[in-house]
């Protein structure tokens, strides 16, 4: 017989008891969250997605990843031979499934806080851009708010392209190098302690995703959609830091959320509903391909955990919940409060800044290989 949500909860609460309400929130939401991972959903929406491949992620890894982060980052003596070992099997087995352009990320998590292989490349992307933008918006570039939305449209375009893999190294750099993937592999590692401990969550796998990349696909044009009691309630920019310049026609945008309905209705919803237990209520993100052609990139759940974008969680919540008047969709049409600011720290926490070099030859930019072999080195006897 199936457990409930509540059964759940309380036997986890009751048969697992932590200081402190954080660790079960964690454990919980992971376990509640684990339709979203893209092994759930990929098979039910395949034909509406990039094609993907799989690498499963034991716990043995999960903690050979961990341990190599801890032990590069944080000054942890935590890797050893095994760990060594494990992540190159997981080399070796990227190198049999990347054979074209790719997008890696693991099951609930990118890596888009990772160092690419090559620590120019984001720059490159950057001042591509950004030059790009100045030259097409001339009068935004002559105003302090105007060439900062230039220059954050430009990171966030750069950081996308960054993620661009071809080749295992690149990938698994990405990865080892990730704050993010790090924290949700520690999650990962506890609830597995949990199930250890014989308290019955819901069952999950974790993978590391290969998925193709598609050129056309450009990042200002990825829109989070949300769907409640399997109604489709609003729709919002993804990216809501940037003001797209090529977003401040209504007409255009009205065209977008009629294409996106249209798409969700004709061929998501008919695909999902058939687990109403499961894909009721979402958040779901759709990127358009020449403003008519859409793709669904990833989904996430309806909760205060995903981030809403242009909504809140709280003001927004009649629209949510589809107690507005229509399908809301929006755009961002003022600039972010105080972005001059945001933009310039984020500037220089990533190199991008023209007067900055890419610091390559700082040990934490490295290639995580040449970590890997000094790592040897001092473990051998």
């Amino acid at each position: 017989m199936e457990q409930n949500d509540d059964d759940i909860n309380n036997k986890l609460k009751s048969s697992f008891n932590i200081s402190g309400e954080t660790y079960d929130e964690q454990l919980l939401k992971r376990s509640k969250n684990v339709y979203f991972d893209v092994e759930a959903w990929y098979e039910i929406i395949r034909s509406e997605t990039f094609y993907t491949e799989f690498i499963p992620v034991s716990p043995a890894i999960a903690q050979a990843f961990v341990d190599f982060y801890q032990t590069r980052y944080m000054s942890r003596k935590s890797l050893n031979f095994i760990d060594i070992k494990l992540i190159q099997s997981i080399q070796n087995q990227l190198n049999l499934k990347i054979n074209n352009d790719t997008f890696i990320r693991l099951s609930a998590r990118s890596p888009k806080d990772g160092k690419p292989l090559d620590s120019q490349k984001i720059r490159q992307y950057y001042n591509e851009k950004f030059n790009e933008l100045q030259t097409k918006y001339p009068d935004e570039y002559l105003t302090i708010k105007g060439k900062a939305n230039i220059q954050i449209t430009a990171y966030y375009y750069a950081q996308f392209h960054s993620m661009k893999v071809t080749d295992e190294i690149q990938a698994l750099n990405l990865i080892l190098t990730s704050e993010r993937v790090y924290y949700d592999l520690l999650e990962i590692l506890d609830c597995e302690q949990v199930k250890d401990a014989n308290v019955k969550i819901y069952d999950w796998n974790n993978h590391i995703i290969i998925r193709r990349w598609n050129n056309f696909l450009d990042p200002s044009m990825e829109f989070r959609c949300f769907v409640y009691q399997s109604n489709l309630t609003a729709i919002s920019q993804y990216n809501f830091f940037c003001k797209y310049y090529h977003l401040q026609n209504n007409e255009i945008i009205q065209q977008i959320k009629l294409t996106i309905k249209k798409y969700w209705q004709e061929k998501i919803h008919p695909l999902l509903n058939q687990y109403p237990e499961k894909y009721s209520n979402y958040v779901i993100d759709i990127g358009l391909i020449n403003q008519y052609d859409c793709i669904v990139i990833e989904m996430n759940p309806f909760e205060l955990t995903t981030n809403p974008s242009l909504f809140n969680w709280t003001t927004d919540n009649d629209q949510l919940k589809g107690q507005g008047n229509d399908l809301e969709i929006r755009v961002r049409s003022d600039y972010y409060p105080h972005i001059e600011d945001y933009i310039e720290y984020i500037l220089e926490v990533n190199q991008c800044n023209e007067e900055n070099k890419a610091l390559s030859d700082h040990p934490g930019s490295k290639p995580y290989y040449t970590f890997l072999d000094q790592m040897k080195t001092q473990l051998s006897p």
